[in-house]
């Protein structure tokens, strides 16, 4: 019995705990931040996005690399570090980001609405005219969901 448990448990870790690291973060109103690898962290929604087509149903609402986040009752603001390929076709973000790696998207929560992706300054122009002020947090300092 023994040997058997020792057998299983090598196989285990020989072939390593993909998987182990990926996690949720729940935002309101039934959406939330998917973390499904190292660079695969996206923001999903319960409900299709609203995109004016009535014959696709797409829950994701803001592609990887969300890095960081901001939210309240009507709207939610995340941060997305771009990934570039790499030579063998792995997306990846920069080694050493850049201001203009980064995209912005606001999420309309009651409407189910997207508006992305935004330089910085369409980001500042946007949220001076919706009258709020954000403060990103950065994704791994959010409760996280196993």
């Amino acid at each position: 019995m023994k040997h058997l448990i020792l057998l299983i448990l090598t196989c285990f870790i020989i072939s390593g705990c993909a998987g182990l690291a990926d996690y949720t973060i729940l935002l309101d109103n039934g959406y939330r931040i998917d973390r499904l690898s190292a660079h695969q962290i996206q923001i999903y929604g319960d409900e299709a996005v609203n995109d004016g087509d009535e014959t696709t149903f797409n829950h994701l609402y803001v592609p990887s690399e969300v890095t960081a986040v901001w939210w309240d009752d009507q709207y939610i603001i995340a941060k997305q570090l771009s990934l570039r390929a790499d030579e063998r076709g792995y997306e990846k973000p920069p080694k050493t980001p850049a201001d203009n790696d980064y995209s912005y998207w606001i999420i309309e929560i009651d409407k189910n609405e997207v508006k992305g992706p935004l330089t910085l300054k369409e980001l500042e122009n946007d949220t001076n005219k919706l009258e709020i002020n954000i403060v990103f947090t950065p994704i791994d300092k959010l409760k996280r969901e196993p």
